[in-house]
């Protein structure tokens, strides 16, 4: 059975068309709220490389390898991208400072941006569906209907998630199956998260199905022999496959490429094989 129009399948056949459970991925993979945060991190960085003498010639060629670099780390706790920023002033050749720091001025600047999204949000100025990869409540419905578990895994500090899940109508779907890293532990982990759903369900990896945007989900749905769908999801408003995330979701071992989900029905169809 071919599949619709704008699905990809990167690995025939899939290992499974029954699915009692789905864990999905936060930022970039259900919300746009954060977006740009990879862009936030590259500019720190740039920054940080430029403040040495680090890092000449034209900015855009740095911004993207910067970029590569974070997005290879999404899915984790951000505590993880800052130690790579410091890494990579190490190699080359200049003084890293204190990834703590870095931390503390990312999320300054994240918030900045998100804070304004979630005040539109809960003033009724946006509306879920601005700040949702398009046709997202339409699937986790149609998935639920079909009698799936839905789940909810992030890298981002829990007490956000939780808040801006919320703000997007998206708790009823995951009720209390949200998960995230407390204060920004850095010993969060979404295997962690994956076993628990495994064991709540009683079945085995193959019949998990995951939807995420980044490393850390794509690695360990496929190291459980799950059904990985991969979302190069791009900003708001923009259509189409974002490229630099569909070379590493395709890399990291994705079973099937999506910009987004619509229309919904038939990806839900087509993944349980009617």
């Amino acid at each position: 059975m071919n599949p619709p129009d704008g699905v990809e399948l990167i690995r025939s056949p899939l290992r499974s068309r029954r699915f009692p459970a789905a864990i999905f991925d936060f930022d970039g993979t259900v919300s746009l709220i954060r977006e740009g945060w990879s862009g936030i991190m590259a500019q720190m960085g740039l920054a940080y490389l430029r403040e040495q003498g680090l890092a000449s010639g034209p900015e855009a060629p740095w911004l993207h390898r910067l970029e590569q670099e974070v997005l290879l780390l999404s899915g984790k706790p951000s505590i993880f991208q800052m130690r790579r920023l410091a890494e990579m002033v190490a190699e080359q050749g200049g003084q890293p400072g204190n990834p703590e720091e870095y931390l503390a001025e990312f999320l300054r600047r994240l918030l900045a941006l998100a804070d304004a999204r979630k005040q539109d949000l809960a003033a009724g100025r946006a509306s879920p569906a601005d700040w949702s990869v398009r046709g997202t409540h339409a699937l986790l419905a149609d998935l639920r209907r079909r009698g799936v578990t839905l789940y909810l895994a992030s890298g981002t500090d829990l007490r956000f998630v939780q808040e801006e899940a919320r703000l997007l109508g998206l708790t009823e779907f995951f009720a209390d199956r949200i998960y995230g890293p407390a204060d920004n532990t850095p010993h969060f982990s979404k295997g962690d998260v994956i076993a628990t759903v495994l064991r709540e369900q009683g079945i085995p990896g193959e019949q998990l199905l995951g939807f995420g945007d980044g490393y850390s989900e794509t690695v360990e749905i496929r190291a459980v022999g799950g059904v990985m769908v991969g979302v190069a999801s791009q900003e708001a408003g923009i259509l189409g496959v974002h490229a630099m995330k569909r070379e590493m979701l395709i890399t990291l071992g994705a079973d099937v490429i999506v910009p987004d989900y619509h229309p919904p029905h038939p990806l839900a169809a087509w993944l349980f094989g009617e």
